[in-house]
């Protein structure tokens, strides 16, 4: 008889095979008991010609990284090439006696993996510590072991930012822009453009949350979270301190997070890499993108700070790829120029200066079109790409919403660049409607909405919004923190006021 999938008197078969760590009945299939397999042993060698030692490997985008312990633990980068891979599966019984008095049996295995490196010439060692150091000087030896992967321009270490502020409303409007415009968009972030258009026509205010009993109110995604974690950390150490963010990221729980994220969580927290070395190669969703604003709070509180190295590194610890890090401070560069501004935006210009600090990153490096209709028509070049399909949608006067059905408008940080900057070149003098237009028309559209909103925040200040879209944002960062938000803008506002 069985009843809930129990089974009611059931006495254990001489010569079945149970497992030793479960009761007998709860692993039962029929008649027949399966068992998981026991690793006894996990070792790893590393083999350098003369030398056999323990040690560590990980594979990621062809790059090989070693660690192995010396006089101290030290780590090399070498090409996937330049390695011979190997495993050894041993396997033996193992038997034992259940709380019945029955004997089993259970397989014991025993699992060595050997890197056997081809050519030590080939092996490049990799800095470990860099305590003491600014985040100009760790990025500038993070170039030169070639771990960041984009070109290395000249003015990232020369060029002084431009943002002067013009009063705190301005940061005040871009922090805000950043939780608003993900919370307009989180409820039905998981649906089509053409589905919320159907179901809600445009989206202009929260809509009913299942996770608050129906009510209309901002929640936050990832966007928020990563965003605030990266204000919190510069309020809390002074500065963007890199190993202090990584821990930050790993500590809690993200909502919504983006595989590029993920990934990056399981290098540094499972694999135990160090935070310059747990990024993504080649990541290119927009989840660094998202987050990036706030790293402008440390250069205006700090001048001797270097903005740039801040974005490219906070970039680069989850994606690292030359478009995520050109996008990043190509955005920086545009939010620094809107906090500045006191005359009439230019959407042009900054689609112009936008594309130019891309294409600086990213060379003659080509994109993926994720469309495949319009891979003939339009450039593989990313800056090339967006000129064009901005041109194309004005030229033919199209929609917003046109415009992310033709262009696409995912995670994709090339189609969110895109949408970024067709959004502005519609709407730049329309806060309100640029939003909207996110919330409602972009596929990942918390994300979209989330990044326009810093942009609008930082050109209007919190004018920008609906006086609604604040009384009724939560200003969470975690599962139960309302007003954490507004605390860190607070806490913003005097650190800048004593500068």
């Amino acid at each position: 008889m069985k009843i809930l999938g129990l089974t009611l008197g059931w006495k254990p078969k001489e010569g079945a095979i149970y497992s030793p760590h479960d009761s007998a009945h709860e692993r039962m299939v029929g008649q027949k008991v399966y068992v998981t397999t026991r690793v006894i042993n996990r070792t790893v060698k590393i083999i350098i010609p003369g030398k056999v030692l323990p040690g560590s490997f990980s594979v990621s985008k062809g790059i090989c990284t070693i660690k192995v312990k010396l006089d101290k633990e030290h780590r090399f980068l070498t090409p996937v090439s330049n390695v011979k891979f190997d495993k050894k599966i041993i396997s033996s019984g193992g038997s034992g006696q259940n709380q019945y008095g029955t004997r089993f049996k259970y397989p014991i295995t025993s699992i060595t993996y050997t890197a056997e490196i081809i050519d030590a010439k080939k092996m490049e060692e990799i800095t470990e510590e860099f305590g003491g150091y600014s985040n100009s000087e760790i990025m500038k030896k993070l170039f030169k072991d070639g771990i960041i992967k984009s070109n290395e321009p000249s003015f990232i270490y020369r060029t002084k930012p431009k943002a002067k502020l013009v009063g705190f409303s301005r940061i005040e409007g871009m922090l805000l822009g950043i939780a608003i415009g993900d919370s307009l968009g989180n409820t039905t972030e998981s649906m089509t453009p053409e589905q919320r258009k159907q179901g809600y026509g445009l989206i202009t205010d929260y809509l009913p949350n299942k996770h608050e009993h129906n009510k209309r109110i901002g929640l936050p995604s990832d966007d928020t979270q990563l965003a605030f974690d990266t204000l919190s950390v510069i309020l809390d150490k002074g500065k963007l301190d890199m190993e202090e963010l990584a821990k930050v990221f790993s500590s809690h729980r993200i909502f919504g997070i983006g595989k590029t994220v993920k990934e990056f969580l399981r290098n540094y927290k499972d694999y135990r890499e160090p935070w310059y070395l747990s990024g993504v190669i080649g990541g290119a969703g927009n989840g660094a993108l998202m987050r990036i604003a706030p790293v402008l709070i440390s250069s205006l509180a700090n001048q001797t700070e270097n903005l740039w190295a801040d974005t490219i590194l906070s970039t680069m610890l989850t994606h690292n790829s030359s478009l995520a890090i050109g996008s990043s401070v190509a955005f920086m560069n545009m939010l620094c120029e809107l906090v500045s501004l006191k005359g009439k935006p230019n959407s042009e210009a900054l689609i112009k200066e936008f594309t130019h600090i891309l294409e600086i990153f990213m060379g003659d490096t080509e994109c993926s079109i994720r469309n495949a209709k319009i891979k003939s028509e339009f450039s593989n070049s990313a800056p090339v790409f967006i000129r064009q399909a901005v041109k194309f949608g004005y030229e033919n006067n199209l929609t917003v919403e046109q415009f992310s059905e033709y262009f696409g408008s995912g995670a994709y940080v090339l189609e969110t660049d895109t949408m970024l900057l067709y959004i502005l070149s519609k709407h730049l003098t329309d806060p309100k409607e640029a939003i909207i237009q996110a919330v409602t028309y972009s596929k990942d559209n918390d994300t979209t909405a989330s990044i326009v909103g810093a942009a609008m925040g930082a050109l209007y200040g919190k004018e920008a919004f609906e006086k609604t879209w604040i009384t009724n944002l939560s200003g969470r960062t975690r599962e139960n923190d309302d007003g954490r938000i507004f605390e860190i803008i607070s806490r913003t506002k005097d650190l800048l006021s004593n500068e």
